[in-house]
This record gives C-alpha cells, structure tokens and sequence, in this order.
C-alpha cells in the first residue's frame, strides 16, 4: 500500500519505508529503503488527533497523565545526536525533568529571548539581567525539592565544555517555542515540535499546551529559520555558566557562619538608601551604632506603628532623634511632633536644630516642638488639637515620663493625666520614643508606652513574628520571670521595685522588646567605635567612684531615735488619716471603689516614703516637709472641725503649740516664699488653702476619728519640729563631709563641678553654707528657681552649649564653677565641661543616679574637647575623664532601708548598688565587686546579642567586599565543618520567618513578607533530636574563620530528612503561632552540618 506504513510493532515494514519520530516518539512508515530503528527504544500509543475529514495531525498539549512534552524529549533523547530548542524562557528544571538522558545528547543548542522591546546595548543588557534572574529563581525553587541540586553539577559541565550551548536573540523581540531533534540515525531524519511549551518545567509538564509535530520537508524550513536567529544570536553561556555555578559551588563554613550573622542583624534593620548617602545632612556625621540604631527604629516602626531608642545615657539619642526628624520631615514629607522635657527644649533639640537642620526649624516648618507640661497647659490645647489633627508621626524625648497612666480624667472632678492627653494625640500616629530608661520602676513601665500605639488593644502583636495574644498577660509572664530570678539571687521573697538593671534579666531575650526597642549598652558603643576607621573612643573613662561616709546618728543626735520610734508604730511615722479617709468609711467594704482605694493607699505611701527620704538628705529638707505637713493638716482639720468639742481641742492644740505657730508667722517668706507677711493674730493657714480642702460627708465617714488621728499626726510633727529647732549647721557631719572634700581635693578647689540634691530644700541650703565658706561660682538651680534655666546651663558648660569662657566675659555673664542642682538637670543635658560629680543624698533609684552621672559621662566632641584645652589649658589632666562622689551614712544605711522597707513594704538593694555590704565600707584596697556591679550596670555589660552584631562589625571592617559577597549569595546555602565538640553531630539552620506586612495596601487581601518578619537560628542535634532557638548558644558553635576546613561527612539523604524536620517544626511552631495563610512559608537562608 503505497503511502501507508505497517504497525512497526506487530509486522516488518515493507522496504519502500523509512521510520519517522512522531508523537510520543511512536513510529510512523514513511517510503525509505533505510533500515528499521529498534523499536525498544520507541514509545507506543502515539496519539494522534483526527478531523471530520480525515486528516490527522500529531499534538503535544501535556493534557495526557503519561504523554507530555517531557516525554516526548526523554525519548528522543535516547535516540538524538543534537537538539537545537528555540524558547522564550528557560529554567534549570526542564533539563532535570529529562533525568540523565539529555546527557546521551552530543549537542544541545537553546536559542533564548528576552522581554525589552528596545534594541540597545542597555536594554540587552537590561533583558539578560531578567534572563538570569529567571533562571536562578528556577534554581532556588529546584532546590525546595532537590537540596543539593543532583543533576546541576552535570549541568554546568556541559556548559562549560560546550556540549550546551546558550544565546539570546537581540535584533528583535523573540518568543519562539520548538524543538528540532536530529536523530543519530539518518533513515530518522529530523523532526520538529512546534507550539507554546517553553523549556521550563512547567512548560514540558504541567501547563497546558498547543504543541504540533512538523516531519518531512517543513522540518528543512524551520531548521533554516533556527540558523537565521541563532547566527544574529548573541552568546550568554558564560552568563548562564556564572548564574547556575553560584548554586553548586562549595561553600565554605566562614561563609554560611558570616552570612547566618548577616541575616540575623538584618531583620532587626533597615539599610541606606540613595538619601541618606547624598542628601541627608545628619547621616554623614553619626557614628556607624548611630546610624545602625536609626534604620533599626525605622524598621521596628514600620512593623508596629512605634519603637524605642533605649541606649544608654550619653551615648547620643539626641543624634539619631535630628536623623528621624530629617528623614521624616525631608524625605517622607510627614508632619512630626516633637515632645521633650522643658530642661532640654532650648539647649538641646532647639540649639541642634538651629545649627544642623536650619531649613527644618521655623515658623512654618512641617515639625512643631512641645514641652511634655504643654499638655496640661490650657494655652497650648489649640495647638494640641492640630497635632492631634494634622500630624503624621510623634517623637517623645525622654518618654520614661509617659510611664504612669495616671487618671482619665472621665470624672468631673478627675483632671486627665498627661499620659492620657498624649493618649489622645497619638491615635493614628506612628511614635517613637527615646529614653535611656524604659523600666523605672516595674515592667508595666514599658507596657505603659507601648500602649500608646497599641491602643490598649490587648491582641495588638498577635501577628507574626511575635504571635502575643495578650500584652498585659506578656508582661505578667516576664514579671514573674524576673521575680523568680531576683529571689533565687537575694533570697528574699519580699522583692522590690525593680529597674532597667534588673529588667535586663529577662528583657534581653524577650521577642517583643527585641521587636520594638533598639537598645546599645555603652560597653558595646565602645567597641563599636573602636571597629570604626578612626578607632577612638569618644568617651570619658571612668575613675571608681568613691563614697563620703558621715553619721546620721551624730548630725541629729536624739532625733534618729525619735524617727525611728515614730516609724515602729503601728502605723509608722504617721497615720495620715486624712489622706486615707476609706479605712474610715462606714459603708459596707464590697461599695468602695478598690481603684480609689488603691490610690489612697499609695499616697500614704509615698509621704511615708517621702519624709524618711527627706530626712536622709537634709535636716532642712526634713523641717520644710514638717512644716507644709502641718499646714495641711491644720487647713483640714480647721474645715471639719465642726462640734463645739472637736473645735476646742483644735483650739486647745494651737495653745499647746503656740510658739511654732509665731514662728511659722515670723518666717513665713523664708519658709513658703510667701512675700505677704501675717499678723500677729492671723491663722497660719490661709482661707484659699481651707476653699481647697474637700469635705468629708459624715454620713459616709467617721469624721470624728479621722480629726482625734490627724491631732495625733500634729502632735509627731509638732515633736519633730521643736527638735529642729536647736539643729545648727555646725553639727550637720554631712554638710562638714562636703565642704571638707571642696577645700581638700586640688581638683574640687578650682575646677568645674555638679552636685546633685533630690531636694529643693536640701539644694537651696547647700547654697547658702556654701556661699558662707566662701566657695566662689557658686550657682543653684531647682523646678521653683526664677533663673533663666538656658542660661544656667550654658553658663555653666559653655562650650558643650555653643558658647566658650570668652564669650560669656564679652557678654558679661559670669561663668558658673559649682552648680547645685536638683534633678531637673538629670536628664537629656550636655553639662560635659565639667568632669567631677557628687551625689549629695541618697538617690533611692539606681537609674536616677545613671541619669546623674551621664550629665558628664558623655560622648566627647573632639573639636569642643581641642578648643576647652585651648582656652583652659590646665584641664588636660582632667580631660577625658570624670569622676563622682557619693555621700552616705553606711554605719546606718542598713537602719535607713529597714525604716524604708516598714513604711513600703518592699525591700531595696541600694547598698549593693552604692558599694557598701552590710556596714562595710569599700575602700580601694577592698575587693569592689558590688560597686563593680552597679559601675557594671551603668557601663552596661557587653550582652551575647551585642558581642554577635561586633564580630559581624569586625567581619565587614577587615573585609570591605564582605557585605557585597553575602549579599550576592543564593538561598540555602550549606557547608559543613567540625563539631566543636568530640563524638557530636548537629544541623544548623537559619531561617527568615514571614510577617504580616502592615503597609497599607489597596487589596483586603493580608500581606505577608520576608521583610515583615524576623530571622530564626535552629540547631538539630542529631543524639537527642532536640531542637536549640537560642542564638547565643548556637553561635559558638558556627563560629567559623576564613580558613576553617570544609568538612561534609553526614550522608545527604539525611540532612534532606533532617530538613524536612525543621521545616515541619517551623510549621507547627511558629506558622501556627501566627496563624500564617496556607502557602506562606518560611524560608531557608543558610545551614551547616556539624559533624
């Protein structure tokens, strides 16, 4: 039959026939006389389509389970001696679908397009960069089933010798899809398919396709065609070679080690773009943990709507504040409004930002600045309103004093609190907030401010990475961590107020404080500038501190004991009834309010707490609070007093007590400040301060007992008060410490100093006897002093406030040597001209002496340090470094903090913190280790997280083309080298975690992002087949160099098990946890075999 061919399978075909590759390679007889192909090598069932009409056409749609394009390549492969592909993608998984066959292939040619419709050599360029791009995504999702690539290296080889060859069609756009096969046998000939499949994996297997076998002599023309293109095509072998080689090639271990470092560090920040390299005034000028600590805020604020900057004091917030404030206002367009203490508004933010960001500052700038009191101020709630209305972002300086939530003012008789105004100011605002110290007092401190932006909505970081579903219960989590820490420490059940020193315990590992708060250690600043080009550090180094002892016993003699009976009461030192007025209601216990209950418990408390603190700095600060008590005391009971009984035992107590009374009239100015001067006959309680008493109803209160304990609590003053009075500065053992190290030291005699009082009362006497003994430049300052406060402080540290010594002469100002102050200046000053500190009393708060002491313990500017020397030449002993003092009664310093814990019921480890154990005063010559501990806490030790982002540093630093390398890298990248420990087998893994993108989007659909989320360390140790998360545990045994061997001995069918069990625990642990949609997956950066 002549045309027609036999079933190459049931019989011989006649001699006039030749065989022809059809689809799926089943045989069809075409007139030869050549000689038939083993049909063990040929697929059967070749299907084939036929019209009404009869004709027949072969097609390939991959439609067919068991006949795909795949297929139909695999076979020919067997049989072809060259193939030449013309497509308009191509992936690395097509030629892997082929298993090994394509290697039987002597020559495969891949005529390649591009999508650029512009012919340049920039759009060429441009077109090949999305062809490689292309092929190395082909490759990484290759390696989501296949770790180790089996089947690439042959590949590469391929290419590299020529058997593959790679080019790209650029005179015109070219999105061709054929397949030409040259079979080895001539009586085979050649034959094509022609369609839509790209030489992709999912164009060879599972999309569906319109592909049509040409045989016979149109197969001529299409190889025609081929040579046409592929001689105008250019060659891109080597691109494909260096694109997929970058997959295969052997990692060493330093190289997995230094890029797991780098993914770490890089969830937690941003990195600089174009801006801040060229445009941005401040970024050139800030120092690498400045600018480190800006992007971190920048990326932690983006994830949650707000972030803290909490390094420590003196390490330059200031800085990287202006650096938000530029970037915001110039780059990002917003409209910020700058919160700050009213201390540091003019000498601080206002001065920076005349001198660095003039074009920011002004009238009608998209930045307003405001005092933290601005929001009680009735003037200023106009202005308030528009923040609350227009502004974009707020910045809070030292925001430690948003803490407290204070009253919501929802009654008409509550005032609403600060916290509660910028409450409202904030909704719908990103913040941010700066202070050295988050925690003060409690960790509910920090949950306080975060829940400025959280809204006070308790699920707010339910989403991923963190997956909180309660921030209140997060914070009881850790409070009681931290309880169990401090009592297996001290061994004391009764535990105290605790503060950022003690919160480090658990807030260094927590995720949502690593989430939201960028916070350096001065230890880490330290070498961190060290790693810096210049190498210095631009710090003081500290002298040890010293302590000043005096005896409290013999500055007040009998009035210690008086205190301390007073305070054994049973209701110690005072019962302050009238500011408890609950614990005499007559009502049934279940109807009062337990808030208010509360808070009238606390204010007790506090005036306790308040007049032992008083006592311990000052008889005079002692006496002043005596006084002010008694007048309120006086004020209320006068108001209630109202049978004929209780008004004569009031007027019975005024006879008792006259001659107090005549005196609180004789010094009324010096005691008060009162210029109005009283009669002879006149009450010392005023008619305004009775109109401010309110009234206890006595259907609800047992007024009368409340008026018999108030006389009581007069009667203790009154006892105080006449002790007082034969008190004379002479006898003050504290007063004659100071004025004995002033006269002594040849450093205090004439050079610059600050001492800090927690007290008005004790700062204004200080003064005076201070004056008295003739110390000359002699200044004070307090929340009550009328001195302009900018000029004290620029008086006293010129140079460090843009002024000098001569300029001050020129003015006619006088320079200030000793600045007595309280601690209003503690925080957010540059008062650095000065070197040497003392702390006059007992600051019952470590982080309030931290506060103190970085006033001069701060970051140095070398061209103010050149121009002080210049000016004062004999400081350059004293440059670069500073000193304190703190003056204590360590033989009764155990008795004070008894007396404290009595009236608070909580204990305070403040003798740990000032050096003194027991009633032992350290001395050089003693072993330092509790004053070590608080130079320690202050200094910050370095933490395992800080140490990890400084060896990263040091990588970088010794290595500039480090960051590029790392960043060129693909995924799941591996290495292996030797366990540091004998007979031990571990996998380790790093792992970028997806989170819920929270920029805006025009979809409702959610966003997830590698970007949005966080970075993860894993080690699998193979004995146990327990899985480690903590970094600081994992890093020492990653911890690779340059020139650590390679070493791979785990079998990789293992280590593919082993994965498999990672990503599963990654599923099951953190996916759940954060309710990730189906398909969002975490990905593999890194890992190594520790064998």
């Amino acid at each position: 039959m002549e045309g027609q061919c036999a079933d190459p399978i049931l019989k011989a075909p006649p001699n006039n026939c030749r065989y022809s590759v059809l689809r799926k390679t089943s045989l069809t007889l075409i007139q030869s006389p050549k000689p038939i192909i083993n049909r063990k090598l040929i697929s059967r069932n070749m299907p084939k389509k036929t019209s009404k009409t009869g004709s027949e056409l072969f097609i390939v749609d991959n439609s067919d389970t068991d006949w795909k394009v795949v297929k139909y390549l695999h076979d020919w492969c067997q049989i072809a001696k060259s193939i030449d592909i013309a497509t308009g993608y191509f992936e690395i998984g097509s030629l892997l679908a082929l298993g090994d066959e394509w290697q039987k292939v002597d020559e495969i040619r891949i005529l390649m397009g591009d999508e650029v419709s512009k012919r340049t050599k920039k759009a060429f360029e441009q077109g090949l960069q999305e062809i490689t791009a292309r092929l190395d995504d082909s490759i990484e999702k290759e390696k989501e089933k296949n770790d180790f690539l089996t089947g690439v290296s042959a590949i590469v080889e391929a290419i590299r010798s020529g058997k593959i060859k790679c080019r790209v069609y650029k005179k015109d756009k070219f999105h061709a899809k054929a397949y030409i096969t040259h079979a080895r046998i001539e009586a085979v000939g050649s034959f094509g398919l022609v369609g839509s499949s790209n030489f992709t994996y999912p164009g060879l297997t599972e999309n569906i396709e319109l592909n049509v076998q040409i045989t016979g002599g149109p197969v001529n023309v299409l190889q025609e065609w081929y040579e046409e293109h592929w001689k105008n095509a250019e060659d891109v072998s080597p691109e494909i070679l260096k694109t997929i080689d970058r997959h295969i090639q052997e990692y060493s271990p330093f190289e997995v080690y230094a890029k797991a470092l780098q993914e770490f560090f890089r969830g937690h920040e941003q990195t600089a773009t174009e801006w801040e390299l060229h445009e941005s005034k401040i970024y050139p000028i800030l120092a690498q943990y400045q600018k480190d600590g800006y992007h971190g805020l920048l990326k932690r604020c983006s994830n949650h709507e707000g972030a803290f900057l909490c390094d420590g004091v003196g390490l330059g917030k200031t800085f990287v504040g202006l650096m938000l404030i530029e970037r915001l206002v110039m780059h990002d367009r917003l409209n910020v409004a700058l919160f700050v203490p009213k201390s540091a508004r003019i000498p601080v933010w206002e001065q920076k930002l005349k001198k660095y960001l003039p074009h920011i500052f002004g009238k009608y700038s998209k930045l307003e600045i405001f005092n933290h009191t601005d929001l009680l101020a009735p003037k200023h709630q106009e202005d308030l309103e528009s923040v609350r209305q227009r502004a974009h972002v707020i910045i809070i300086d030292e925001a430690h004093h948003f803490r407290n939530r204070g009253t919501k003012g929802e009654d008409l008789e509550e005032r609403k609190s600060r916290y509660w105004r910028m409450f409202d100011i904030a909704k719908d605002k990103q913040i941010y907030m700066l202070t050295a110290t988050p925690v003060n007092n409690k960790l509910r401190d920090l949950q306080h401010m975060i829940e400025l932006f959280s809204r006070g909505q308790t699920d707010y970081f339910r989403d991923a990475p963190l997956g909180i579903h309660s921030l209140a219960g997060h914070f009881r989590k850790l409070e009681n961590a931290l309880e169990e820490i401090i009592e297996m420490r001290t061994g004391d059940s009764d535990l105290t107020d605790i503060n950022m020193v003690d919160a480090d315990d658990v807030l260094e590992m927590d995720n949502l404080f690593g989430a939201l708060v960028v916070q350096r250690s001065r230890a880490y600043v330290k070498e961190s500038c060290k790693q810096e080009d210049s190498g210095e550090v631009p710090f003081p180094k500290p002298k040890e501190p010293k302590v000043i002892p005096y005896s409290v016993k013999q500055t007040y003699g009998k009035l210690l004991g008086m205190l301390e009976e007073a305070f054994h009461k049973e209701k110690p030192l005072f019962s302050l009834a009238i500011y408890y007025p609950y614990a005499y209601y007559k009502g049934d216990d279940e109807s009062i309010d337990p808030l208010a209950q509360g808070r009238q418990k606390q204010v007790v408390s506090l005036i306790r707490i308040g007049f032992l603190k008083r006592f311990e700095s000052s008889a005079e600060a002692f006496k002043m609070s005596c006084w002010t008590l008694l007048k309120k005391l006086l004020a209320w009971i006068e108001v209630h007093a109202e049978t004929g009984h209780e008004r004569s035992l009031v007027e019975r107590w005024k006879l008792q007590h006259a001659k107090l009374l005549n005196y609180v009239r004789e010094h009324q100015h010096e005691l008060f400040g009162d210029d109005s001067e009283l009669d002879a006959e006149e009450d010392i309680v005023s008619e305004e301060m009775k109109e401010a008493v309110d009234k206890l109803s006595r259907d609800d209160f047992k007024v009368d007992e409340i008026i018999g304990e108030t006389l009581l609590d007069m009667d203790q003053i009154a006892t105080f008060l006449t002790e007082l009075e034969n008190f004379k500065p002479s006898q003050d053992k504290k007063l004659t410490a100071l004025l004995n190290l002033l006269k002594k030291d040849p450093v205090l005699q004439k050079h610059k100093l600050l001492i800090f009082s927690e007290f008005k009362d004790t700062a204004r006497y200080l003064k005076n006897q201070l004056e008295e003994e003739g110390i000359s430049g002699l200044e004070e300052i307090d929340s009550a002093n009328t001195a302009n406060r900018v000029d004290v402080i620029r008086r006293f540290s010129p140079y460090y406030n843009d002024s000098s010594s001569g300029e001050l002469v020129e003015n006619g100002e006088k320079e200030i040597r000793v600045l007595i102050s309280t601690d209003i200046l503690s925080e957010g000053l540059n008062l650095q001209d000065a070197t040497r500190l003392i702390n006059y009393d007992l600051h019952w708060n470590p982080v309030r002496l931290m506060q103190r002491i970085g006033r001069v313990d701060r970051r140095m500017d070398p061209k103010i340090e050149e121009m002080i020397l210049a000016d004062h030449p004999d400081q350059e002993k004293l440059r670069g470094t500073v000193q304190y003092w703190n003056i204590l009664p360590p033989e009764e310093l155990d008795d004070l903090l008894k007396l404290y814990h009595t009236v608070s019921k909580k204990t305070l480890r403040i003798s740990k913190t000032f050096g003194i154990e027991g009633r032992k005063l350290l001395t050089p010559e003693d072993e330092f280790d509790d004053l070590k501990d608080f130079t320690d806490s202050y200094e910050g030790k370095l933490s395992p997280t800080e140490g990890m982002h400084l060896e990263l540093q040091a990588l970088f630093k010794n290595d500039p083309e480090l960051e590029g390398k790392l960043n060129s890298l693909p995924l799941k990248v591996f290495s292996g080298k030797e366990h540091p420990k004998a007979n031990a087998r571990a996998v380790f893994f790093c792992y970028a975690l997806p989170g819920k993108d929270q920029t805006e989007s025009d979809s409702h659909e959610e966003k997830w992002s590698l970007e949005a989320g966080t970075t993860q360390w894993y080690l699998y140790d193979l004995a146990t087949e327990k899985i480690i998360t903590e970094p600081t545990e994992i890093i020492n045994l990653i911890r690779s160099k340059p020139d650590t061997p390679r070493k791979c001995a785990i079998e990789q069918q293992t280590l593919t098990d082993i994965r498999s069990k990672l990503d599963k625990h990654v599923k099951n642990t953190y996916l759940r946890k954060v309710q990730a949609p189906i398909g969002v997956k975490a990905v593999l950066k890194t890992w190594m075999e520790l064998n």
